[in-house]
């Protein structure tokens, strides 16, 4: 008999009894008892894994470490499709998604948990993916390609419109058109203007055309911006520069109407604030209060020059 440590050719020479190969774990029944210890672990964590594939390798010796991982993705992949394989959709979880999904990203979350809830064992991808495929999936999917009439559009108002602003236009998402801006290499920044009409500085400032002219013939703008070209007619009337605008707003912040100031009032203001103040109109002298000085009692508005000179308790000069 050979011995089994050793084995001789004809030419005498030695050589050594190679491993013997074992069957691979993908070729055994499916029920064998080392599938048995990795069915358990499919949805484990890492430590877990690891501490039944010692034990197996401890029960096993002649197995590896990779032939037990692969072994292993080998049980989790066919699983999966198991699993997928054997999803039914009813009439009622159809009409669950094509109703929630009517209702926007609201309603789908909605519809995924009403399905969930009556089918623990699915996962939110498969529904994801039902919806799609019955088309009520409000996903954005592939973007709407632009025309070279919206990127004309955007490329005319950029600068001088907000990016908000050229949106709605142009029918699509803020983001949408700060993607577009970035891929053309523009800038979101709105060049302010280097003056105004009176009238833009009426809607500036939300208030009447009619006070603002009185505001600029009283000086409280300072000079106009065009003094030259306003006697030949050239222009509609007289321009207020940005930066007298923006010393009015510091210098007299309550003849601001916040309320209806239009917003791109900010943009010249810069970092600065204006304080809110409550707006009368006409009536706007009312905010002030003075104080009599001979009977010392407090007069709202332009009554107090019309009280100080019928006080009887006015003390004589």
């Amino acid at each position: 008999m050979v011995p089994d440590e050793v084995l001789r050719g004809d030419a005498g020479t030695a050589t050594h009894r190679g491993k013997i190969a074992l069957v691979p774990l993908a070729n055994l029944a499916c029920s064998n008892e080392i599938d048995q210890f990795l069915q358990p672990m499919l949805k484990a964590g890492r430590k877990e894994v690891h501490a039944a594939i010692e034990n197996i390798l401890e029960a096993w010796p002649g197995r590896s470490r990779a032939e037990l991982w692969t072994r292993l993705r080998q049980l989790r992949y066919h699983g999966s499709k198991a699993s997928n394989g054997r999803i039914d959709w009813d009439q009622e979880d159809l009409e669950i998604l094509r109703t929630q999904y009517g209702h926007g990203r609201a309603g789908a979350s909605e519809a995924i948990k009403k399905i969930l809830a009556r089918h623990p064992g699915r996962s939110a991808r498969s529904i994801w993916h039902k919806a799609a495929r019955l088309g009520v999936s409000n996903g954005s999917g592939k973007p709407r390609p632009w025309s070279r009439e919206e990127q004309g559009i955007l490329l005319w108002n950029v600068g001088e419109k907000p990016v908000e602003k050229i949106a709605r236009k142009l029918g699509r998402t803020v983001k949408a058109v700060r993607q577009m801006m970035s891929s053309r290499g523009l800038s979101s920044k709105v060049r302010i203007p280097k003056d105004y009409s009176l009238h833009r500085v009426a809607r500036l400032l939300g208030v009447s055309d009619s006070v603002v002219r009185v505001w600029f013939r009283k000086g409280l703008f300072g000079e106009s911006a065009n003094p030259g070209r306003q006697r030949d007619g050239s222009r509609s009337g007289p321009r207020v520069s940005a930066a007298a605008l923006a010393a009015f707003c510091r210098k007299y912040p309550d003849k601001v109407n916040t309320r209806q100031c239009h917003p791109d009032l900010w943009l010249v203001m810069g970092d600065e604030s204006v304080p809110p103040n409550a707006w009368y109109g006409p009536r706007q002298h009312l905010t002030k209060k003075r104080r009599c000085p001979g009977c010392q009692r407090v007069v709202r508005g332009n009554a107090y020059f019309r009280h100080v000179k019928r006080c009887i308790s006015r003390v004589p000069p």
